[in-house]
Formats: C-alpha cells, sequence, structure tokens
C-alpha cells in the first residue's frame, strides 16, 4: 500500500456563500441537504489516488478546513482564524456570483491567509508612543 501523505487546504469566503456545501460535495459526494453556519472551522476529510495504477501513485490524505466566514475587521477575529493558516499546501476561494462584494472579499481572505503572520492593521501604543501598523 502506497504511504499517505497529509494536504491541508484551507477553504475561505464570506459567510453563505456555500463553501460547507461545496466541502462535503467534495468529500461525501452528495449535496448537503440543510448547511448551518460554521464557527471558527469545520473539517472534512478525503483520500485521493493521485496517478493511480502508475509507477508515481500516491495516495493523499487530504483535509479541507473549512473556515468561517464571519469578515470582521477586529483584529480579534482575523487572530482566531490565524490558528487555522499554519501549515497550509493550497487555499480554495468561494464565492457567490450573485454576491460582487463576496467576489471583492476575495483578495482580503487570501490576504489573511498569507499574511497570517505579519500584524493586523491599527495603532499599537507602547509607552506613550503610538506607532502605526500597516497589513
Amino acid at each position: 500500500m502506497a504511504s499517505l501523505d497529509r494536504v491541508k487546504v484551507l477553504v475561505l469566503g464570506d459567510s453563505g456563500v456555500g463553501k460547507s456545501s461545496l466541502v462535503h460535495l467534495l468529500c461525501q459526494n452528495q449535496v448537503l441537504g440543510n448547511p448551518s453556519w460554521t464557527v471558527g472551522c469545520s473539517v472534512d476529510v478525503r483520500v485521493h489516488d493521485y496517478k493511480e495504477g502508475t509507477p508515481v501513485e500516491k495516495t493523499y490524505y487530504i483535509e479541507l478546513w473549512d473556515v468561517g466566514g464571519s469578515v470582521g475587521s477586529a483584529s480579534s477575529v482575523k487572530s482566531t482564524r490565524a490558528v487555522f493558516y499554519n501549515s497550509i499546501n493550497g487555499i480554495i476561494l468561494v464565492h457567490d456570483l450573485t454576491n460582487k462584494k463576496s467576489s471583492q472579499n476575495l483578495y482580503r481572505w487570501s490576504s489573511e491567509a498569507l499574511n497570517k503572520d505579519l500584524v493586523p492593521t491599527g495603532v499599537l501604543v507602547t509607552n506613550g508612543i503610538a506607532q502605526i501598523h500597516g497589513t
């Protein structure tokens, strides 16, 4: 049997765009009948055989991390989500074709995940001296 390698993929996008439904469809091969709001993060898995039956065959254990879609700009919301952004191998960005704002927010989602180590936008006051931090 081929060895199993873990692959972690984030599924990001605004609330209500269908991330949970997409993950369920990919992992369970069925439509999610009654989706609910994702609070925090939900993880589903799928085993995938890459190039099955060839000499380079490899089996992957794919984890799809469905991250809750709150787009709150508060640094506490972003820093809470940042714990899910460690050691990722890929990102799936999801948006609603009937909601232009959800498409426009995709840059913010990808930027947040890829720049998780940067200090959130804001003002830090230390010893009475204000310092402005960028994204």
